[in-house]
């Protein structure tokens, strides 16, 4: 049912007797109201995205600000519906005591504001276009009428409480990192233009530099520069190592490190790959460590929050957990041979025991293991060493594979999905050492022994 009347007077005039206070109670508390207003914060939405943002005085921005009177003057009767419902801030519940509707009110009286600024003599003032630029926020407006979207707002926002902690140990280990990286590649990401000299003392003079496809040199002065990402102090490497928490273009960075060679000296191609150590540990760290620890820390607020909702259901945490085990189990379908003195039988007990699961895993590991001892130029005896190992491990997978369809029965090995997987790069495996036999050369087909 509708939510009842404060018991407070709104602006010293509107009890809750007063006619338009029960209006303004009624419009506000109807079926469809936030439904609407939620329409016209979305139409809102796509016409703020659907403005020109070069030419400020096209046709389609003077449409779209036709209906942003339209929007601004929806959202202005609202706010004053519920001002006039709830009263402004002196009492409990008052309007100016939610800061979502504070966040409402801002963007009306700012967007008003502008309106005002437009009309006026100050058309032009920078301030029209700074009032204008809080509309941003009105799709925020649809977090407060949609319970599960404020539900993850308010986890977002509680978590920051607990980030505190975590970000003065990412600072700690950003500072440990920018020191190493400071010793290890300070002075070294210099370069000459002319990449045939590889000192500042022989960097002078000029040099022809052949562009485009005419091979028409071109006369250019030698130039000693250095790298725009460095780690020549702390600062500029913790702002480089942060350019490599991103994500974005660190390969360059990376690359450079590993052609590094000395101090005041141009790089080497591959002189350094060791260096390369460093980004993996650095990488380990803070993209993969840190960015779970702040993952994980909305997980846990999350469940946080779902705890104290079972305080008012008289419940804690491990009844909760049989309650959803209860609801949720669902019984384990496990295929036995009814005779216990068939062959199917032994070989399903075979199939089954720890001891064939514990083979199976030592063959899938050793085959990776041939498989990562491919490379460019092997000898010929060690290519045929590499494929009468991989022949037998698709004869032994195929037994493996064999004996489980024979002991489990076809319809039930491959009702489960990993069956059906395993199945397939037995297949796979097969036709790979087919072609490899037969010396055809069926390219396309190599995905499916990579497989």
């Amino acid at each position: 049912g509708p939510k009842p009347m404060l018991p407070y007077s709104s602006f010293f005039i509107f009890g809750p007797t007063n006619p338009i206070r029960r209006f303004c109670h009624f419009v506000v508390n109807l079926r469809y109201f936030d439904l609407f207003i939620m329409i016209v914060i979305s139409a809102s939405s796509v016409a703020l995205a659907a403005e020109d943002p070069v030419r400020e005085k096209s046709e389609r921005n003077i449409i779209l600000s036709y209906f942003d009177y339209v929007f601004t003057a929806v959202f202005t009767i609202e706010m004053l519906l519920k001002v006039v419902d709830l009263g402004l801030v002196l009492h409990p519940g008052a309007y100016c005591r939610d800061l979502w509707n504070i966040l409402d009110a801002t963007v009306v009286i700012c967007a008003l504001v502008a309106f005002a600024f437009n009309d006026s003599a100050g058309k032009n003032l920078n301030t029209i276009k700074s009032l204008r630029v809080l509309r941003v926020l009105r799709p925020l407006k649809t977090i407060n009428r949609v319970p599960k979207l404020k539900a993850v707002f308010d986890c977002v926002v509680n978590s920051l409480k607990n980030v505190s902690n975590i970000l003065i140990v990412y600072f700690l280990f950003q500072f440990i990192f920018a020191v190493i990286a400071v010793q290890l590649f300070k002075g070294k990401f210099f370069y000459c233009t002319d990449e045939s000299k590889a000192t500042r003392e022989e960097c002078q003079g000029q040099y022809f530099d052949y562009e485009g496809n005419n091979n028409v040199p071109t006369v250019k002065d030698r130039q000693w520069l250095r790298q725009d990402f460095h780690y020549d102090d702390l600062v500029s490497a913790i702002l480089t190592l942060f350019t490599v928490t991103t994500g974005e273009g660190w390969p360059s960075i990376l690359k450079h490190s590993m052609d590094s060679t000395d101090e005041e000296v141009g790089p080497r191609p591959g002189n350094s790959m060791e260096m390369a150590i460093f980004y993996v540990v650095f990488f380990i760290f803070f993209p993969f460590f840190f960015v779970n620890i702040f993952v994980a820390l909305i997980i846990i607020t999350f469940q946080e929050q779902g705890d104290n909702e079972l305080i008012d259901q008289d419940l804690d945490k491990n009844q909760k957990q049989c309650i959803d085990f209860v609801l949720n189990a669902k019984p384990n379908c496990r295929f036995m041979p009814k005779n216990k003195d068939s062959v199917k039988y032994k070989i399903w007990k075979l199939v089954v025991s720890p001891k064939f699961e514990y083979f199976i895993m030592t063959l899938i590991a050793l085959n990776t293991i041939v498989l990562m001892m491919k490379y460019v130029g092997q000898p010929d005896v060690y290519k045929d060493i590499q494929r009468y190992l991989n022949m037998s491990f698709a004869i032994l997978f195929t037994i493996e594979c064999t004996l489980k369809i024979f002991g489990f029965g076809p319809r039930n090995y491959f009702r489960q999905p990993w069956n059906v997987f395993d199945f397939t790069t037995v297949i796979g495996s097969i036709i790979d050492v087919s072609i490899t036999e037969s010396s055809v050369s069926y390219h396309d087909m190599k995905y499916i022994y990579y497989i």
